[in-house]
């Protein structure tokens, strides 16, 4: 079941889900940074433009991937209000390795070396999820809402454990080189 898209709808589930949540985590990343202790990072950007940068790269990797599906049967379907709701493998995984590589990206483009990996990964969660919304808010069911929710929680715990191990390798100084390989 369907309904047209409505602005107010979409507002209010993307200020519930995506808004109340990601405001939690910046204060908690705010009260936990302290960017006199923290070494600079390779990028040009503060934080507050490093997560900018990650939400428009998380909205833009879930409007890009799942507005439209080649479906299973090898159909293809174009972006639209209601989105697809079935996708091929290929197209899923090439979605999760795009959101993942934007926030590392982000990441790599931000001024702090360790808050803004954290903070990007902040932003891509953000940024996906109310691209989520888009759809959440023609669900008259209210299932969608809670799909938003589930997308907050897996996003924001999947990337935080990388830009954690993205820390531990910038502390400890691993380097991966194809020479070893």
């Amino acid at each position: 079941m369907t309904n047209d898209f409505s602005w107010s709808q979409f507002l209010w589930i993307a200020f519930i889900f995506v808004g109340v949540p990601s405001m939690f985590g910046a204060l908690f990343l705010w009260s936990r940074s302290s960017k006199r202790n923290e070494s600079m990072g390779t990028g040009r950007l503060g934080l507050w433009a490093t997560g900018l940068l990650a939400f428009v790269f998380g909205f833009a990797s879930c409007a890009g991937w799942l507005s439209w599906s080649a479906e299973q049967r090898g159909e293809f379907r174009g972006p639209g209000l209601p989105a697809p709701n079935q996708f091929p493998t290929w197209q899923v995984v090439a979605c999760g390795a795009t959101v993942v590589l934007l926030c590392f990206l982000a990441a790599h483009l931000s001024r702090w070396k360790v808050t803004g990996g954290y903070v990007a990964a902040l932003g891509t969660t953000a940024g996906f999820s109310t691209a989520f919304c888009v759809e959440a808010s023609t669900d008259i069911t209210g299932q969608s809402g809670v799909g938003v929710l589930l997308c907050m929680i897996g996003w924001g715990l999947s990337l935080n454990v990388l830009m954690l191990i993205r820390d531990m390798a910038l502390r400890h100084r691993w380097h991966w080189s194809l020479d070893k390989l």
